[in-house]
């Protein structure tokens, strides 16, 4: 297969792993063109930023999972905690609609998925927060203090189609 089909397959297959390798491959023409030949249409180009752009492409897709990963944490935290009724439904929808966005992203970027753990390690402490002061605020502080001692979620938890009771 030549390497353009390659790497326009590639492009369909995982959008976050193919803006990776374009960066890297921007950055080795960079540096190859450099050492073999000045040419000005070449010197017009803003390597670097170019470089900053398409990495900053495959970065956009992990910051959509986290944003995603932490408002599925905050509203399942709610739905476990909260006796609440009003505010249920738009719950639960939060979290069906931002499971069915974070499909899509992982659909485009599978590579993502491997980052997963990492991600809800990184944003489930201040999801719990953000829910906890949500709770506080709404006078139903019980429930916001047992967010906080919660455990918390699974990576399966949060992309499944897991619901606390």
């Amino acid at each position: 297969m030549p390497d353009d089909v390659k790497t326009a397959s590639r492009y369909k297959q995982d959008f976050a792993a193919w803006a990776y390798e374009q960066a890297d491959a921007l950055r080795a023409a960079r540096d190859a063109l450099a050492r073999r030949i000045h040419d000005k249409t070449l010197d017009a180009l803003d390597w670097d930023n170019l470089v900053e752009e398409i990495e900053g492409l495959a970065q956009r897709d992990r910051r959509e999972l986290e944003s995603r990963i932490a408002l599925i944490v905050e509203h399942l935290a709610k739905l476990q905690h909260s006796p609440a009724r009003d505010p249920r439904a738009g719950w639960t929808a939060t979290v069906g609609r931002s499971r069915l966005d974070m499909q899509a992203v992982l659909e485009d970027s599978p590579s993502l998925r491997r980052e997963v753990p990492v991600i809800v390690a990184k944003v489930a402490a201040s999801a719990i927060q953000v829910a906890a002061r949500s709770l506080t605020e709404n006078g139903e502080e019980e429930a916001a203090s047992a967010v906080r001692q919660a455990p918390g979620y699974t990576p399966d938890q949060i992309l499944g189609d897991w619901w606390p009771q």
